[in-house]
C-alpha cells in the first residue's frame, strides 16, 4: 500500500512583503516603459509627419521646376531675340511657333532653335526678323547642318553665315537668300563627303579665300572643290584658304604681271591677259599654266616661293578639281545625310522627348505666373518643413518656461546668493586671521579654493605692484624713493599674507582628504630624499646654493640694471629726436650692455657659490680619508704642517774622496761604518692636486713648489721611520 505524504512549508519573515514589493516594482517599471515607448512612438510619428511634409514640398518644388524649365528657357531666349531684332507682337509669336515646330522636327530644344535665329540676325542682318518665313528656312538649314556636326547648332550657324558673308549674298530678298543658304549648305556637305576636308575646315578656309574667290568670279562649287584639292596636298583649313587666295590674286593680275615674269610666260606660250579673264573657270585658267610645271624657277617667280607648292598642286590637280566640282553641284547632300543621322534610335527618342517638352511649354504658358509663385512657395516651404521639429521643440520649450514658478525660483536664487555671500565673507575672514580650523572635507576644499582665488588675484596683483614700486624706488631719489619703497614693502606684505593663508588653507584641506596618509607619506619621502641628497651629494648642495645665489643676485642687481636700462632708453629717445645716428647706436649698445651685465652677474653668482661648495666638499673629503686610515694628513694636503727634520748625509765612498766628512758611517746603532742603502718607493707623488682659481693664473714656479713640498714630506717620513 502506497504512502501519501503532504508537505507544508511555512516561510516566515518578510518573504511575502518582499515578493509583493518586487511585483509592484516590476509593475511600475512596465508602466514607465510603456509610457516611454508611447512617447517615443509619438515623437517618431511626429518626425515622420515632418519628413513626409518635407518630401511633399520637395517633390512639388521639383515637379514645378521640371515642368517650367523648358518654358522658362524658351521665354528667356525669345526676349533676347526681341531685343536684338526689335521684333514684337505677332511677329515674335510666329518666330516662337517656328522654333517649337523645328524642335519637334529635329529633336532639339526650342531654345536651341531660337539661339540659331539670334545668330542669323546678328551675323547677317536684323531685318530678317521681319521675314519669319525666311528666318524659319534659314533656321532649318542650321538644324540640318548641325546634324552633320554632332548637334552643334552654334558651329553650324557659323559655317553657313561665314559662307554667306564671304560670298556677299544679298539680303535684300530674304527668301532668295534663304534659298542660297540651302544651296551652299548642300555644296559644303557634298564637298565634305567627297573630299577630306570636313565642314569646320571648309569654314576656316572660306574665311580666308571666300571674298577673293568671289572677286575672281570663281563659283562657290569650284571654290569648295579647290579647297578639297589643297587639303589633299596638305594645305588644310585656313592654310589652304590662304594659299588659294594668293594663287587667285596672282592669276587676277593679268596685264599687270611683272615685266620679267610676263616675258617668261609669253616665251612659254602662256597668254597673260587670258589668265586674268574672269569669264573663264578656275580649271580653264589653271590648265593654261601647264607648261609652267616643267619650269620650277618660273613657277616660283610667278607665284612666289611660299605659294609655289599650292600652285603646283592646283595646276596638277585640274582633273580632280573638275571631279570635285561635278560632285558638289546640284545636290541635296546635307538633307540626305541629316536624314540618315536622324533615323538613329537616339534621334528618334529626342524627337519624342521634344513632343513632351512642347507640352510642358504649353502648360507653362497657359498657367502664367502660377508656376512662378508655386515654385517659389514650395521651395520656401522645404526648409521650413526641415526646421519644423526644431520650431516645435522651441515652442514647447517656451511654453515650459512660461509655466515655471519664476517668483519662487528667484527667491531661491536670492537666498542661495545671500548664503554664498555670507559663506565667502566668513571664509575670507578666516583666511585673513589664518585661523585654520578644520571645517570638514567640503568646507576645507571651499576655503582652499577661496584662498587660492585670493592669492591669484589680490596676492599676485600686490606682488606685481610691489615689484614696480621697488624698481621705481631704485631709479628715483629723495622723498619719491622713500614713498615707492613703502608701497613696495606694504605690497610684498599683502602678497606674503595671502600666500601664507592660501598655503595653510590648502594644507588643512589636504590633511583632511581620506587618502592624506598616502599623500603625507609621499611628501615625507620627498623631504627625506632631499635631505639625503643634501647630506651626501656635494653637487646637489652646490646646485641649490648656486641657484639661491643666482636668485639673490637677480633681485639685488635689478636696481643697477633698471638704472642702466632707463638711462639707455633716455639716451635713445634724445638721439632719436635729434636724428643722431651715432647716439642711437651708442644708446642701443648701452641698453644691450645693461642686460648683458645683469645676466653675467646672475651667472657669476651661481658659479661662485657652486665652486665654493665643491671646494669645501673636496677639502672635507680629503680630511676624512686621512682620518679613516689613522694617519696624519698627507704632506701635500691643505693645512698639513711640514716637519722640521735634518736630512742625514750619506757618503757612498766611505770617506775616500777628498773633502768628504767621516760621519758617513753614521752614529746610529748599527756597526762598522757600513753604508746603509735605503730604497724609497713613492707610488703616488701627489694624492690630489687641485687648483681653484677664477683665472687659472698659477705659474710653473708654484707647481714646482708644491712638488718639492711633496718630496720633502716623503723624505721626512723615511727619516722618522729609520731613525
Amino acid at each position: 500500500m502506497a504512502s501519501v505524504f503532504d508537505y507544508i512549508f511555512n516561510i516566515g519573515g518578510n518573504f511575502t512583503a518582499q515578493i509583493s514589493g518586487m511585483s509592484a516594482a516590476a509593475g511600475n517599471f512596465s508602466a514607465q516603459a510603456e509610457v516611454a515607448q508611447s512617447r517615443t512612438m509619438s515623437l517618431t510619428s511626429a518626425l515622420a509627419t515632418f519628413s513626409y511634409l518635407k518630401d511633399v514640398f520637395q517633390n512639388v518644388a521639383d515637379g514645378v521646376s521640371q515642368l517650367s524649365s523648358a518654358g522658362i528657357k524658351l521665354d528667356s531666349q525669345m526676349h533676347d531675340l526681341s531685343a536684338v531684332a526689335g521684333v514684337t507682337g505677332d511677329g515674335l509669336k510666329q518666330i516662337e511657333t517656328f522654333a517649337r515646330q523645328s524642335a519637334k522636327a529635329f529633336g532639339t530644344d526650342a531654345s536651341v532653335a531660337v539661339e540659331g535665329y539670334k545668330l542669323l540676325l546678328s551675323q547677317l542682318t536684323p531685318e530678317l526678323g521681319k521675314y519669319p518665313d525666311a528666318l524659319r528656312e534659314m533656321g532649318d538649314c542650321i538644324q540640318t547642318t548641325s546634324k552633320l556636326m554632332g548637334g552643334d547648332g552654334v558651329a553650324a550657324a557659323q559655317v553657313l553665315t561665314t559662307a554667306m558673308n564671304q560670298y556677299g549674298v544679298s539680303m535684300e530678298d530674304p527668301t532668295a537668300a534663304a534659298g542660297e543658304m540651302a544651296r551652299m549648305m548642300n555644296v559644303m556637305a557634298a564637298a565634305g563627303q567627297a573630299g577630306s576636308a570636313e565642314l569646320p575646315a571648309i569654314s576656316a578656309a572660306l574665311q580666308q579665300c571666300g571674298m577673293a574667290a568671289k572677286a575672281a568670279n570663281v563659283s562657290f562649287e569650284e571654290t569648295n572643290a579647290a579647297i578639297q584639292v589643297l587639303d589633299k596636298a596638305g594645305k588644310k583649313a585656313s592654310e589652304g584658304g590662304v594659299a588659294l587666295r594668293n594663287v587667285l590674286g596672282q592669276l587676277s593680275k593679268g596685264r599687270f604681271v611683272e615685266k620679267q615674269a610676263r616675258e617668261e610666260l609669253e616665251k612659254a606660250g602662256i597668254d597673260v591677259v587670258a589668265l586674268g579673264d574672269n569669264s573663264k573657270s578656275l580649271k580653264e585658267r589653271l590648265e593654261m599654266l601647264k607648261p609652267m610645271l616643267n619650269d620650277s624657277a618660273l613657277l616660283s617667280k610667278f607665284f612666289g616661293v611660299e605659294n609655289a607648292n599650292a600652285a603646283r598642286a592646283l595646276i596638277q590637280g585640274t582633273d580632280a578639281l573638275q571631279g570635285f566640282t561635278d560632285a558638289v553641284t546640284g545636290t541635296n547632300s546635307a538633307t540626305e545625310q541629316a536624314a540618315i543621322v536622324m533615323d538613329s534610335y537616339a534621334e528618334r527618342q529626342a524627337r519624342v522627348n521634344q513632343q513632351f517638352e512642347d507640352l510642358k511649354i504649353s502648360i507653362f504658358q497657359a498657367t502664367g505666373d502660377f508656376s512662378l509663385w508655386c515654385g517659389v512657395l514650395t521651395s520656401a516651404l522645404v526648409p521650413l518643413a526641415q526646421l519644423a521639429p526644431l520650431i516645435t521643440a522651441v515652442w514647447k520649450g517656451m511654453l515650459l518656461i512660461k509655466g515655471l514658478n519664476w517668483s519662487g525660483m528667484w527667491a531661491g536664487i536670492v537666498g542661495w546668493v545671500r548664503s554664498a555671500a555670507v559663506s565667502v565673507a566668513l571664509m575670507n575672514g578666516t583666511l585673513s586671521t589664518s585661523n585654520m580650523i578644520s571645517l570638514g572635507f567640503i568646507g576645507n576644499i571651499g576655503r582652499a579654493t577661496i584662498g587660492l582665488v585670493r592669492f591669484a588675484t589680490v596676492g599676485i596683483f600686490n606682488a606685481l605692484k610691489g615689484l614696480g614700486a621697488l624698481v621705481l624706488s631704485f631709479i628715483t631719489g629723495g622723498t619719491a624713493s622713500a614713498t615707492f619703497s613703502g608701497i613696495a614693502s606694504t605690497s610684498f606684505g599683502v602678497f606674503a599674507t595671502t600666500a601664507t593663508a592660501a598655503c595653510r588653507a590648502v594644507g588643512v584641506a589636504i590633511m583632511n582628504i581620506p587618502i592624506i596618509g598616502w599623500v603625507a607619506a609621499a611628501i615625507a619621502a620627498l623631504i627625506a630624499i632631499g635631505a639625503y641628497f643634501w647630506n651626501t651629494s656635494a653637487k646637489f648642495r652646490a646646485v641649490l646654493k648656486g641657484t639661491w645665489a643666482a636668485f639673490k643676485a637677480c633681485f639685488t642687481g635689478i636696481g643697477d640694471m633698471a638704472k642702466q636700462v632707463f638711462g639707455a632708453l633716455g639716451d635713445l629717445i634724445k638721439a632719436a629726436f635729434s636724428l643722431d645716428a651715432g647716439g642711437i647706436s651708442a644708446a642701443l649698445q648701452k641698453l644691450k650692455a645693461g642686460f648683458s651685465d645683469y645676466g653675467k652677474q646672475i651667472g657669476q653668482a651661481f658659479n661662485e657659490a657652486y665652486e665654493a661648495e665643491m671646494s669645501e666638499a673636496a677639502k672635507k673629503e680629503a680630511a676624512d680619508k686621512a682620518k679613516s686610515k689613522g694617519k696624519k694628513p698627507a704632506a701635500n694636503a691643505t693645512g698639513a704642517a711640514v716637519p722640521e727634520v735634518t736630512v742625514p748625509t750619506v757618503d757612498p765612498t766611505g770617506g775616500s774622496l777628498s773633502g768628504a766628512s767621516g760621519t758617513g758611517a753614521g752614529s746610529g746603532s748599527d756597526s762598522g761604518g757600513k753604508i746603509k742603502n735605503i730604497t724609497i718607493n713613492i707610488e703616488k707623488l701627489v694624492e690630489r692636486f687641485e687648483i681653484h682659481s677664477a683665472t687659472v693664473g698659477e705659474s710653473a714656479e708654484q707647481v714646482k713648489a708644491v712638488i718639492l713640498e711633496t718630496l720633502t714630506g716623503a723624505l721626512n717620513d723615511t727619516q722618522l721611520a729609520t731613525s
